[in-house]
């Protein structure tokens, strides 16, 4: 089955289900557009779009999705189509953690006589679990990412004495993974030297990296709709003893989850692999994010490692996996792969070294 009869299978009659989200409609259709609504019912499934798309999308969209231009408002588009089924359409889903309370106001205003329901889940089962395919998009991406990583330690390593700065490394970096094909970043780049590294979210600055400081980088690429993400944490010349012990206890957290880490766990299982290890070296309190998410064509989907998700790890989910610690005024670590879970562990997708490296 194709994944739009499976999604209009989870429908009965006289239900339909609206999507807005660029990635669910890409999910459905292998379109990104700016503006789209994809409207699936029981036994038919329609694209909308605008002037800008329709030669395209009716180029790209397969069947059994029809290609349509929008008549009218999106709204009055959904309430003209469904008066030409044989049956009258009593539910409608929609995405709720989505749509804006202002566009959702404006279907319901215009079919007042349809019960509409959130059922954004519906979509997002269906889309933890990847593909080969969508395991080969991912893989090239991180492929991107690992390349440019390499070449980003060539850089710090011949220019770490200039006075560059994290946002010289930003660019560089971003730069890089464009030139290696790239069509987009996969999410702002984080650069933190030094003390910034304990802000978890940093933002690149115009501060000067300087020897006995770390370096946190996370970053990825887009390549064909798919997202990579890793970050790593290098050293610039020799660091203190402190530092790295927190590099090391860090970096065993991670190997200790990516061992034990299976499909049929629960997210707060696998979440504890690595949180209970830091904890015991006396650093739980300076791990304060979970330990991983979903990734695919959005760099944060679901499922997710943490202490509050208690759904289960699907096989072929793509997850990140990134424990760190976090000292105020003083550093940050954080190491980050992309894996594939499997019933008996995990596939590893991010190949760069993960050994403390001095440049």
């Amino acid at each position: 089955m194709s994944r739009i009869e499976i999604l209009s299978a989870k429908l009965n009659r006289g239900e339909a289900i609206i999507l807005l989200r660029p990635e669910n409609r890409r999910y459905f259709t292998g379109m990104t557009t700016s503006n789209g609504l994809l409207l699936v019912t029981p036994d038919q499934a329609w694209f909308f779009t605008d002037f800008r798309y329709i030669i395209a999308a009716k180029q790209i969209v397969n069947k059994p999705i029809a290609v349509e231009l929008f008549n009218g408002t999106h709204a009055a588009t959904l309430k003209k189509t469904l008066e030409t089924l044989p049956y009258k359409t009593e539910r409608i889903y929609f995405e709720d953690t989505y749509l804006s309370f202002s566009s959702a106001k404006a279907f319901m205003e215009e079919m007042k006589d349809i019960d509409f329901a959130g059922g954004e889940s519906l979509v997002s089962v269906l889309r933890r679990e990847k593909t080969q395919h969508e395991i080969n998009l991912i893989s090239e991406a991180q492929k991107i990412t690992d390349d440019a990583f390499t070449d980003i330690l060539d850089y710090i390593s011949m220019n770490k004495d200039k006075g560059i700065t994290e946002k010289d490394i930003a660019f560089e970096l971003e730069f890089d993974m464009r030139r290696r094909g790239a069509i987009s970043l996969a999410f702002d780049t984080i650069i933190a030297s030094g003390t910034n590294g304990a802000c978890c979210h940093a933002v690149p600055s115009d501060k000067q990296v300087k020897s006995g400081e770390l370096i946190t980088m996370d970053f990825g690429a887009c390549f064909e709709g798919y997202m990579s993400d890793m970050t790593r944490t290098v050293a610039i010349g020799n660091i203190s003893e402190d530092k790295e012990k927190i590099y090391d206890i860090v970096l065993n957290a991670q190997l200790t989850a990516i061992k034990n880490i299976k499909a049929g766990m629960t997210g707060s299982q696998c979440d504890a692999f690595a949180r209970d290890y830091i904890a015991k070296e006396g650093y739980g309190k300076d791990f304060g994010h979970s330990l991983g998410h979903g990734v695919g064509l959005e760099i944060h989907e679901g499922p997710n490692f943490a202490q509050s998700f208690s759904g289960i790890i699907n096989v072929n989910a793509v997850m990140s996996v990134e424990p760190g610690i976090y000292i105020e005024d003083n550093c940050g670590v954080r190491i980050e792969d992309l894996v594939v879970v499997k019933e008996d562990g995990v596939d590893i997708l991010t190949k760069s070294p993960k050994q403390l490296i001095r440049l």
